[in-house]
Parts: C-alpha cells; sequence; structure tokens
C-alpha cells in the first residue's frame, strides 16, 4: 500500500514540472501579432488610465472581447508598472496550470488516481495546450473557467450541495468576463 505523504508528493512534483513547461522563458520574445499585442495594450491602456470598465486601444473603445484577461493581465503586471511580455502571458500559465490541476482531480473523482495521473499528463504534454498557455490570448483562461465549470458541475451532481452550485454559476460567469456566449454554451451543451 502507498503512503498517502509519498503520493501527495508525487502528484506534487508532477504538477510542479508540468506547470514549469508552460512558464519557462515567457519573457524572452515580443509579443506575437495579431492579437497578443493588441491585448497587451488593452491592459495597458487600462493601467495608464485607470479605466478599468471600458476597454480601450489607442484610444479607441474596444468593444470585440470582455475584460476579464485584460483585468489578469493587469493584476500581474501592477507589481511592475507596465503590460511586458510576461505579464501578457502569465494569465494564460497560470490558467492552463489550474485547468490541468482541474482536469487531475476531475479525472480522480470519476476514475482512479493511475487516469488521472495520466490525465495530467497526456493534457500537458498536448502541443496546443501547451502552446495556449503560453500565449497571451484568451483561448486558455476560458479554458480554465469552462474546466472549472465541469469541475463544479460534477461536484454538485454528486454531492447537491448548493455551493457547487454557486461554483458553477460563477464558473460561467467568469467564462463570460472572459470569451461571452460560448461560457454559456459549453456547459449547456455537456449538461443536455
Amino acid at each position: 500500500m502507498t503512503n498517502p505523504g509519498t503520493s501527495n508528493l508525487r502528484i506534487g512534483v508532477l504538477f510542479l514540472t508540468l506547470a514549469a513547461t508552460f512558464f519557462v522563458n515567457l519573457w524572452a520574445y515580443d509579443v506575437w501579432p495579431p492579437d497578443e499585442p493588441r491585448f497587451a495594450q488593452v491592459a495597458r491602456e487600462m493601467m495608464q488610465t485607470g479605466d478599468y470598465l471600458a476597454p480601450h486601444v489607442n484610444g479607441q473603445p474596444y468593444r470585440e472581447k470582455p475584460p476579464l484577461l485584460f483585468w489578469a493581465m493587469n493584476a500581474v503586471s501592477w507589481p511592475f508598472g507596465d503590460v511586458t511580455e510576461l505579464g501578457a502571458r502569465l494569465p494564460s500559465a497560470i490558467a492552463g496550470t489550474i485547468t490541468l490541476v482541474l482536469a487531475y482531480l476531475l479525472a480522480l473523482r470519476l476514475f482512479d488516481p493511475r487516469t488521472a495521473f495520466w490525465t495530467a499528463i497526456v493534457l500537458a504534454t498536448c502541443s496546443r495546450f501547451w502552446w495556449q498557455s503560453r500565449t497571451g490570448q484568451i483561448d486558455m483562461l476560458l479554458t480554465a473557467c469552462m474546466t472549472f465549470t465541469l469541475y463544479a458541475f460534477h461536484r454538485w451532481f454528486e454531492s447537491r450541495r448548493a455551493s457547487w452550485l454557486i461554483a458553477f454559476y460563477a464558473g460561467i460567469t467568469l467564462g463570460l468576463y472572459a470569451k461571452g456566449p460560448p461560457a454559456i454554451v459549453f456547459p449547456l451543451l455537456f449538461i443536455f
């Protein structure tokens, strides 16, 4: 029988190793067109003007995307006083790590520790998932929100505790602030 402390240590090392690949060298290259420069500029203008409710890019109102990514870029960039390459990409790396942990926890609840372990390995090593975890775009933030929504729904389905239902709706709300209508469509497709 495996010691739970040893098992938890192995899982911790697994996540640190996998997540580290999302964070390595995020700051070492310029933001790439078309999305990263525009999104970083929206976040930068929010920081410069102090207007966090009405995004602007190059002084013009920016209504194409909801503000959660820009708020996240500001939050991680605030200590540095400007949105840099690292500040533009760090929210995606954090969201990728959160998604990885949630996928592991969901697989652990649905299957067994071995399946959960391989779920984390396979997800982290998918090239598109890895790429999106290192790119200053909205997609990984939406993925984290939707994975959280899925996890919360499963926990509510198991326990019928109101707190998990509230978490489910909170995940949808965050998803709406990340990407808009897809945050409602994907959970509904799953549920029905």
